[in-house]
């Protein structure tokens, strides 16, 4: 971003073609100065769609989140201001669409519940009636909470801690601010970097490429091969091997065959 505005002509703040340039090119600090740029109208526009201010803050990270990736994924031209005007408004539709199913199911159990007609399958008669989940499905769940388990420990320390707060506690900006001693403006900007950091974790978890990289880099040594790795990317590769019984199995038979890398074996022990 530094070096965007440095190229800038006095006085002139890069254009959005010119950030969205930057985003393509790696530079996170320049879709961070598009939210910045946005983030007030497009909060006020999906505020003015869903009637509360406090959940249009979410959707409105939600928003800018799915640009993000949208923008990595794809070169074409975009004129990023009715662009991310119109995510927004999807975002808000399917919104609507998520609440508007959540009334529907259990006014239907309800209706059912009155006119006797009662599912056999559920524990409890009532509005709040719910089947009995399959072993596939209860198998699926505790997978993907495993999975959203590993990326939290992914991130840093003050993302955790904020997505702990909104998310888990339920509290709002105020309120996360107060407790952390940060500006509105600051845990706005924070949350949403937080959550694009733990949506990049999960998704290298689900998609296997995390352990991919990890097995590579197990399989790659004779038992004597040195590793040159980052800190970062050694702490990552311990807290994956403390989460995946796959890897870590696979980390343990390498080293009893004696192939495991010299400096795998630090992150065996550490997990």
């Amino acid at each position: 971003m530094a070096r965007l505005l440095s190229r800038a002509l006095p006085g002139r703040l890069p254009t959005d073609h010119e950030l969205v340039t930057a985003v393509r090119r790696g530079d996170e600090t320049a879709f961070e100065a598009l939210f910045s740029r946005y983030r007030g109208r497009i909060h006020s526009y999906v505020s003015g769609i869903l009637s509360d201010p406090d959940h249009a803050e979410d959707v409105t990270q939600e928003a800018f989140i799915s640009a993000l990736r949208r923008l990595r994924d794809t070169e074409r031209p975009i004129a990023f201001k009715p662009w991310i005007y119109q995510i927004a408004k999807n975002a808000c539709i399917d919104e609507l669409r998520r609440a508007r199913r959540s009334l529907e199911v259990p006014l239907e159990q309800a209706r059912g519940a009155a006119e006797g007609q009662i599912d056999p399958l559920s524990r409890v008669p009532g509005p709040e009636l719910s089947r009995v989940p399959g072993p596939e499905l209860a198998v699926e769940t505790k997978q993907r909470l495993e999975d959203l388990q590993g990326a939290l420990r992914g991130v840093s320390e003050i993302h955790h801690r904020i997505l702990v707060l909104r998310e888990l506690e339920g509290l709002s900006y105020r309120e996360i601010g107060s407790r952390l001693g940060m500006p509105q403006p600051v845990v706005e900007s924070t949350l949403f970097r937080a959550r694009r950091r733990l949506a990049e974790e999960y998704e290298e978890l689900i998609s296997g490429r995390r352990c991919e990289r990890t097995r590579a880099l197990i399989d790659g040594g004779n038992g004597q091969t040195v590793v040159r790795i980052g800190v970062r990317e050694r702490r990552r590769l311990e807290r994956h091997l403390a989460h995946c019984q796959t890897c870590r199995r696979h980390a343990r038979l390498a080293h009893s065959a004696g192939t495991l890398p010299a400096a795998a074996a630090g992150w065996l022990a550490a997990a």
